[in-house]
C-alpha cells in the first residue's frame, strides 16, 4: 500500500490519469490524498470529480476555495465567472450527489501515522496543529449542517484580515475559510493579504509568505498545501507546495509519502 498527495487537479483529468498511470495507482491497495481545488478552470472537472467519487474509499481530500466556490454557485450565492468551467457538474444528473459528498471533505487533514498535515492554502502563523484542527473541525461541521448555505453565502471577501479584528460569527466564518483556502501571504503581524499572488521575492516588502512565519516550521510534523501555482513544488523546512500549475499548462505532481519521490506529468496537449 502506497499514499500519494497529489497537488491541484483543478479539471485536468487527463493529465490526472497519466499521473495515476505513471505512479501505477491500485485503487484497491493505494490512497490518493488531495490538496483541493480539484475542479474549475480546466477541461473535465465532472470526469474528475465522478473518478474521485467512484473511489472515494481510496481518497482522502481537502475542500479549496474552488470546491467552495462550485458549492455556492450550486446554491445561487454567486453567479459564475467567465473564467469558470463548472458548467457541466451544474448540469450534470448527479449534482446533488456531488454537493453532498464535497460537503462531507474537511478543510484540514492529519494522520497521526504519518505526522502530516494537509490543507489547501495554508495554517495560520498564530495557530498551532491543534488549534488549526479545532477552528477545520468547527467549520466542517458548519458546511456539513443545515446552516451550511448562510455560512457559505458570508465568505466572500478579505477582511477581516486578521483574527484579532474579528467582529461577528460570519467575521469568524470568513476569516477561518480565508486561511485555509486563500492565504498566501501575511505581513510579520500576521496580516492576510489575499490579492497578492505572485511567486515569492516579487511581493510588497512587508509581506512574507505564510509558512514562512508559522511555528509550523519549528515543529514535528509535516505540511502539505496546495492554492500556490506560480510558488510551484517547493518545500520550506517541513512545509511542502504541491500545486506545479497543470491548469496554467505546467504540470501534475504527486508525492509517494514511503519513498518521497515525486512524480510529474505535463499538460497534456491532446
Amino acid at each position: 500500500m502506497s499514499n500519494y498527495i497529489i497537488g491541484d487537479i483543478q479539471g485536468c483529468y487527463r493529465e490526472f490519469i497519466d499521473l495515476l498511470d505513471l505512479i501505477g495507482f491500485d485503487t484497491k491497495n493505494d490512497k490518493l490524498w488531495l490538496t483541493g481545488d480539484m475542479i474549475n478552470r480546466g477541461p473535465d472537472s465532472l470526469a474528475v470529480i465522478n473518478f474521485l467519487m467512484k473511489h472515494q474509499d481510496s481518497v482522502i481530500a481537502v475542500l479549496g476555495n474552488h470546491e467552495l466556490h462550485f458549492l455556492a454557485i450550486a446554491n445561487k450565492i454567486r453567479l459564475p465567472s467567465k473564467n469558470d468551467s463548472i458548467e457541466q457538474i451544474l448540469s450534470s444528473p448527479n449534482c446533488d450527489e456531488i454537493i453532498r459528498w464535497l460537503r462531507t471533505l474537511p478543510l484540514i487533514y492529519y494522520s497521526h501515522d504519518f505526522n502530516i498535515a494537509m490543507v489547501h492554502a495554508g495554517i495560520y502563523p498564530k495557530w498551532n496543529l491543534n488549534e488549526a484542527l479545532a477552528y477545520g473541525d468547527k467549520m466542517h461541521k458548519l458546511i456539513e449542517s443545515n446552516n451550511w448555505v448562510h455560512v457559505l453565502s458570508n465568505m466572500y471577501g478579505n477582511d477581516p484580515a486578521n483574527q484579532e479584528d474579528i467582529k461577528s460569527d460570519e467575521d469568524n466564518y470568513r476569516f477561518i475559510l480565508n486561511v485555509f483556502t486563500r492565504m498566501r501571504y501575511c505581513s510579520q503581524e500576521g496580516e492576510l493579504d489575499l490579492i497578492i499572488n505572485s511567486p515569492p521575492g516579487t511581493q510588497p516588502a512587508h509581506l512574507v509568505p505564510w509558512y514562512e512565519l508559522s511555528g509550523i516550521n519549528k515543529a514535528s510534523y509535516r505540511l502539505f498545501f496546495g492554492h500556490w501555482a506560480s510558488l510551484g513544488i517547493h518545500t520550506y523546512k517541513n512545509v511542502t507546495c504541491m500545486d506545479s500549475g497543470c491548469v496554467w499548462g505546467r504540470s501534475l505532481t504527486g508525492f509517494c509519502i514511503e519513498t518521497s519521490q515525486f512524480y510529474s506529468v505535463p499538460e497534456s496537449k491532446i
